[in-house]
């Protein structure tokens, strides 16, 4: 052993530098034995070590140990946190969901509340678009024109139709009393419907045949009975008992038939018939006038006839 001459501290004998604060050493001749070598001491550096020029601390500081980098635990722990995450979420999440589809039904899974909420949305969609409900047909056996119907048996069989139809928003009148043409108006929002009836015996007898008030028009829910205040000759006293009305409009329409013109309903030259009497010649035929909404149309229109108190039937206008 030997003594720096500079700090004066014992350093090895074979080292050539104080390794406390530097300075050179005098040398010394090797240690006698190569095969044991005297264990370095703390803080030594090995020759065997260096790769280049000897590194000596700055006098006064003490050499700080070498360790791990900071940056490698922070880096483990995150991975580690990961890891525990990861199990945590496999294990606990497949559990969670098998419990809430588990139980008394008192619990639902998240797919079943999405469900809930978008089903209503749906399906209140198609009411927005709906199509109207069509109005039923109030008389979908409704017959059409000029076909028959048969009512009553044996010898008072008799058949009758409603064969045609006209509108007008007015028609006019003759008055055999002073031979002058009158115009005949509706209330207004109204107009006039004329209907064509023929009853025929096709019996061995007469029959009661439907008189006009017994002959309805149907249209919109509504029923209309003829005009009251239309003239016939029964309303005109002695004078015009034999001379029928006629209506400039229809006074030419002919009966069904034969060539005859049309009258009034069961009027026959100006007279009522009670009864109609067997074969086409006697058949009662004539028109029937109602006062109708304007807004009446034929294919919406049904004129039913009551027989009597059995037998009834109804046509449609169109």
């Amino acid at each position: 052993m030997q003594f720096c001459p500079s700090c004066g501290k014992e350093v090895a004998s074979y080292q050539k530098f104080c390794k406390y604060c530097g300075a050179p050493v005098a040398e010394l001749p090797p240690p006698p034995s190569p095969l044991a070598p005297p264990s370095p001491l703390p803080h030594s550096i090995p020759h065997a070590q260096e790769t280049g020029p000897p590194q000596f601390p700055v006098r006064g500081d003490s050499p700080k140990p070498r360790g791990i980098p900071k940056n490698i635990f922070i880096i483990a722990a995150a991975v580690v946190i990961i890891i525990v995450i990861a199990g945590m979420y496999f294990v606990a999440v497949p559990r969670f969901s098998g419990s809430m589809g588990q139980g008394n039904g008192s619990s639902i899974s998240p797919t079943q509340v999405t469900v809930a909420t978008i089903v209503p949305a749906i399906t209140t969609v198609p009411t927005a678009t709906t199509a109207p409900t069509p109005t039923p047909n109030p008389f979908p056996d409704a017959l059409p024109l000029r076909q028959w119907f048969t009512f009553g048996e044996g010898k008072v069989e008799s058949q009758g139709t409603v064969y045609k139809f006209w509108m007008n928003e007015t028609y006019q009148w003759h008055n055999d009393m002073d031979a002058k043409w009158y115009p005949q108006k509706p209330k207004p929002g109204k107009k006039y419907l004329f209907v064509f009836v023929n009853v025929v015996n096709q019996g061995t007898t007469r029959v009661w045949y439907p008189k006009a008030d017994s002959i309805v028009v149907h249209y919109n829910g509504m029923q209309y009975l003829p005009d009251p205040s239309h003239y016939i000759p029964d309303k005109s006293g002695g004078n015009l008992k034999a001379t029928p009305v006629e209506i400039r409009e229809v006074q030419f329409y002919s009966k069904l038939f034969g060539a005859e013109y049309v009258e009034d309903f069961g009027l026959s030259h100006g007279t009522m018939s009670d009864f109609v009497y067997p074969g086409e010649s006697n058949a009662v035929d004539g028109y029937i006038i109602y006062e109708v909404p304007s807004s009446l149309t034929s294919d919406a229109s049904y004129v039913e006839i009551a027989f009597n108190s059995r037998d009834r039937a109804v046509w449609k206008l169109a």
